[in-house]
């Protein structure tokens, strides 16, 4: 049995259903053996979480304590820890009682909708960088276009595929860039490196080049957010 009384936790539901949304969005859970007496989960993106706590506030290390007679009084509160929050990623926010926590609701709710629609324009923005220092990188010196990459030449190319790699699979964990687009980056990019011995410099940078331009301009156009 949850440690929340009934009519508490049907004020959290409903507090739920503000703005686009409703209690149907959210997967919650009410322990009934724990400090955490609610999580709340925005479904479609569980980074957006939403929990109440039973916190110990004056909490120190035990030995530091006894050195210097830390006298500091501990008391329980209840606290919130809200993702994303009114102006940080994650905020914490203590509260006299159980209902200025639960109030607290709307305000996350409120927050992910704003995070939502301001989500794409940080990804433009991240997209744009990646592109041009991808692009910039490989540019820098196309010498001889109708020659085959040497030994090191190949080396270093493919290096610099296997960051963009890495930086594409941080978009789409940070930002909801659609798991299908970042599939098909990806792809690209492993067929790109195969490329690098079979293709003149000069075919590759345009081949490879223009096929992941594309793909990433896909990738803004169709993001996670969109469909949520």
């Amino acid at each position: 049995m949850p440690k929340l009384k009934n009519s508490i936790i049907t004020e959290i539901l409903n507090n739920l259903s503000y703005g686009d949304f409703c209690r149907e969005d959210f997967t919650t859970h009410f322990p009934d053996n724990s400090s955490t007496f609610a999580k709340l989960i925005f479904s479609s993106m569980p980074k957006y979480t939403f929990e109440i706590e039973e916190y110990l506030t004056g909490r120190s290390n035990f030995a530091i304590a006894v050195m210097y007679q830390d006298k500091t009084e501990r008391k329980k509160v209840i606290r919130s820890i809200e993702s994303r929050g009114d102006y940080l990623n994650t905020e914490y926010h203590t509260h006299d009682d159980i209902s200025g926590s639960v109030d607290r609701i709307t305000n996350w709710v409120r927050n992910i909708r704003e995070d939502l629609i301001h989500s794409k324009n940080t990804v433009k923005a991240t997209i744009d960088d990646i592109t041009a220092e991808f692009q910039s990188s490989i540019d820098e010196k196309i010498d001889n276009p109708e020659q085959y990459f040497e030994d090191q030449e190949k080396d270093d190319l493919i290096a610099k595929l296997d960051e963009l790699k890495r930086r594409v699979e941080s978009l789409e964990a940070e930002m909801g860039i659609n798991p299908n687009q970042v599939k098909a980056i990806e792809s690209a990019i492993e067929k790109s490196k195969a490329d690098v011995d079979i293709y003149p410099k000069g075919v590759w940078y345009k081949t490879s080049g223009n096929k992941l331009m594309k793909l990433f301009k896909e990738a803004l156009k169709d993001p996670v957010t969109d469909s949520v």
